[in-house]
């Protein structure tokens, strides 16, 4: 599909990163992260090129109310210029583990009923628990950083943020990928509802350990030089799945 000018609906990825770079990898009003491409000032009918100065990450619910004239697109301008994934530091949404206790498949391995999956120097890299409320959904939490050491992505009671000074962090259909600074992915996660979380892709520092992992296979590497290999393993009814000391 193209507009009047000859302009295809298709916005070049060079430039969707420059938008998700300038909006903080969220929706300019709410800070959700799951988003569209809006094109603010000219409108898409009216545009000539795909300006990352004036296209904006919406998330559908304040998309519709644009689409639907609820909201301004004078709204949106003025929320391009102060992005709330920017002022809150973070962009957000929610996990679905509506179908019982959330299966964790890290690097081609299963995590199936295990209250920690992954357990770090005594801390938990991933955990569940029940919730508080009757028939709620288990919660999970986790919490991811880049090869260098640095945070990418939170999750906290199956709500997760990806931080704002990521380099780059593209979510599309149910899948979250964090490129850090180096220009390197460094998390890929992908949702699988109702109550299954999938690590595909990682490179993370954390403690003595670097983990590397591609969707069929984990390898942790020791500072001593040791190395750890996992593929295709399924872990069942532990109360830690995998532990590092």
């Amino acid at each position: 599909m193209t507009n009047q000018y000859g302009l295809s609906r298709h916005i070049p990825a060079v430039v969707k990163r420059v938008v998700r770079q300038r909006c903080r990898f969220g929706c300019v009003v709410c800070g959700l992260g799951v988003y569209d491409y809006e094109h603010v000032a000219p409108e898409f009918k009216d545009a000539r090129e795909h300006d990352p100065n004036r296209i904006a990450l919406l998330c559908p619910s304040c998309h519709a109310k644009v689409t639907r004239g609820q909201w301004s697109k004078e709204r949106v301008e003025a929320a391009l210029l102060s992005p709330k994934a920017a002022e809150a530091g973070y962009a957000k949404e929610f996990f679905d583990f509506t179908g019982g206790h959330p299966e964790v498949i890290f690097g081609g391995n299963t995590l199936r009923n295990c209250r920690v999956p992954i357990l770090v120097h005594g801390v938990p890299l991933i955990s569940i628990a029940p919730s508080a409320e009757p028939g709620a959904p288990f919660e999970l939490s986790a919490n991811f950083s880049d090869q260098f050491g640095s945070p990418t992505l939170s999750i906290e009671n199956n709500e997760w943020r990806v931080w704002s000074d990521n380099w780059d962090v593209e979510v599309k259909g149910p899948c979250i990928t964090i490129v850090s600074r180096n220009r390197e992915s460094s998390l890929r996660l992908r949702a699988l509802p109702p109550n299954a979380l999938a690590v595909e892709q990682l490179e993370m520092s954390l403690g003595a350990y670097r983990f590397s992992c591609t969707p069929e296979r984990l390898v942790i590497r020791t500072q001593a030089g040791g190395t750890l290999d996992f593929s295709r393993n399924i872990m069942d009814g532990c109360a830690v799945g995998m532990a590092l000391g």
